[in-house]
């Protein structure tokens, strides 16, 4: 079983939603029609969780990319790649190409599947248009912030999206930073980009999360383009949220401390323990169902992507696809 800090909290949110999403759902398994079918919905996604997830692919792939090449960073070319992006992904999803059989169901940069289009919702134009100006206004946010823009370009190498694993007891402990920053003579920099409306929840246990598997993962086995960093301890670590839908730029600055650390490795343990009782670690023909409860919360489920094919009572949506 691997375990990260999304997963712990869509297991208390829902633990049947959590089955589906991480034992049945499997993207190789084309033969199941089952499978298949849960695994389509696992993609699916709010219109707010996608303007996100356009705004990141910009960053950890164009931007950084140029930013490692000491490439000009020229904001038009990044506004005009986002629109970009998002029509081609907006089409995928609104013409459901997902589910062309010929679809592997990998996360390229035109693939989407978003909530409404998939359950048939009505969405209002302005609901489109709002996700659009919200992508560009937190990618020019960004690229407008020079000091930041310069600061990145002082780093030795840029990381981004990269997906680090280690050990911990029995299991393993997963975790994707949005952007990690080394630097020559200073301890790296981690950075954790959000783009929220209101932006008031903070994340400083997710990226205490992040420092302690940049740490483990430098100790144990460092990535062969890193830079070596074993000369700093993960106190050192710098770790950063960015608002980036803000025009004030809300950046949020964390420190690494032994208490967050043990707070940590407390929240991992009793997490473990609980999702082991309930047989996370075992494989999908070792499971049914049944063994994981559904949410006592209603409001859970309407932006559930699994509500069609679920048959807890706390939402009604006629026949299951399929008699599992």
């Amino acid at each position: 079983m691997i375990w990260s800090i999304s997963s712990d909290k869509q297991f208390k949110r829902c633990p049947h939603q959590w089955y589906y999403s991480n034992i049945v759902a499997n993207a190789k398994v084309r033969k199941d029609p089952y499978r298949r079918e849960v695994t389509i919905l696992s993609k699916l996604q709010t219109i707010e969780a996608w303007r996100g997830s356009v705004v990141d692919g910009i960053i950890s792939t164009s931007l950084v990319n140029a930013l490692n090449k000491k490439f000009p960073i020229k904001k038009d070319y990044f506004l005009n790649k986002a629109m970009e992006v998002f029509d081609k992904q907006l089409e995928y999803a609104i013409f459901q190409k997902y589910r062309n059989t010929e679809s592997g169901l990998s996360n390229d940069e035109g693939f989407a599947a978003l909530l409404p289009y998939e359950f048939e919702e009505q969405i209002d134009d302005s609901t489109i248009v709002q996700a659009r100006e919200d992508v560009l206004t937190a990618l020019t946010n960004l690229l407008d912030d020079h000091p930041f823009i310069d600061y990145l370009k002082s780093a030795k190498y840029l990381v981004s999206q990269r997906t680090l694993i280690y050990p911990f007891d029995r299991f393993n402990v997963r975790a994707i930073p949005d952007l990690i920053a080394f630097f020559e003579n200073d301890p790296p920099h981690i950075f954790d980009w959000k783009v929220h409306t209101y932006g008031n929840v903070s994340y400083d246990e997710q990226l205490i999360a992040y420092a302690a598997a940049l740490y483990k993962v430098a100790h144990i086995k460092p990535h062969e383009d890193w830079p070596d960093i074993s000369k700093y301890r993960i106190f050192d670590y710098r770790l950063t949220e960015y608002q980036l839908l803000h025009k004030d730029r809300i950046k949020r600055d964390y420190e690494v401390t032994e208490y967050a650390l043990e707070e940590f490795s407390d929240r991992i343990n009793a997490s473990i323990i609980e999702m082991y009782m309930c047989g996370c670690h075992k494989k999908y023909d070792q499971l049914t169902p049944d063994k994981f409860p559904s949410t006592k919360y209603f409001e859970n489920c309407p932006k559930c992507p699994f509500k069609k094919i679920c048959k807890s009572n706390n939402y009604e949506t006629g026949d299951s696809y399929f008699s599992n």
